[in-house]
């Protein structure tokens, strides 16, 4: 692995995706950097007159959604610091379920041999453990703009790469790693936009539904 470390990703791998999170948006005003109609933010935070939408295995991760208010002014300098941290906090993230597969693989075993020790799953291991210090290096240097966003659609991808390793159990929505994947993809897609003139076409999207 590598040996340079970020907050934002040791945060995630020893806590988690909600306290990863919450970690990436700290001292971020989280009305004016939100590029899209919603934002995910940690459950806690959400006070009790806030407008949000729910759905049940974000709940289960710890995560919610809140409206934005259109009225304010969009801090794009704001939204690109997020969208860099939540990069390396799904890279935290990542890093975290992998730990957690090579584990089950290890305690799994074929004609007598672990898992973790057959060629195709250690070539798999290898694959991902080098896409993600790519990845980390591609956080680290992209732009703010589309760079960051084609990060987060490498993220997406590797993340299944990941569940692939945990068999059946990777693709079932309620256990942890899918689950996990899952939301850390949503909790993406509304803090990641390539453009203002796509913020501006989401939020007339989410105005008409």
């Amino acid at each position: 692995m590598s040996t340079h470390r970020n907050p934002y990703e040791e945060t995630a791998r020893a806590d988690g995706l909600a306290v990863g999170l919450a970690h990436a948006l700290e001292g971020i005003d989280i009305q004016a950097a939100a590029p899209g109609g919603f934002a995910a933010v940690p459950a806690a935070w959400a006070g009790p007159e806030a407008d949000l939408r729910r759905l049940r295995l974000a709940d289960l991760e710890g995560v919610v959604f809140v409206r934005r208010d259109p009225l304010r002014a969009h801090d794009a300098q704001a939204a690109a610091l997020a969208r860099r941290r939540l990069a390396h906090v799904r890279l935290g993230l990542a890093r975290r379920l992998l730990d957690r597969a090579t584990k089950h693989l290890g305690a799994r075993t074929a004609g007598e041999e672990p898992l973790i020790r057959k060629q195709m799953v250690i070539a798999t291991v290898a694959d991902v453990m080098t896409g993600l210090e790519l990845l980390h290096h591609q956080a680290v240097v992209a732009d703010d703009g589309s760079g960051l966003a084609d990060v987060h659609l490498l993220l997406d991808e590797l993340g299944w790469e990941i569940a692939r390793l945990f068999g059946a159990f990777g693709y079932i929505a309620d256990d942890e790693a899918a689950r996990s994947l899952y939301v850390s993809a949503l909790v993406a897609n509304t803090w990641v936009a390539t453009s203002e003139h796509e913020r501006d076409e989401r939020e007339e999207g989410e105005a008409d539904g």
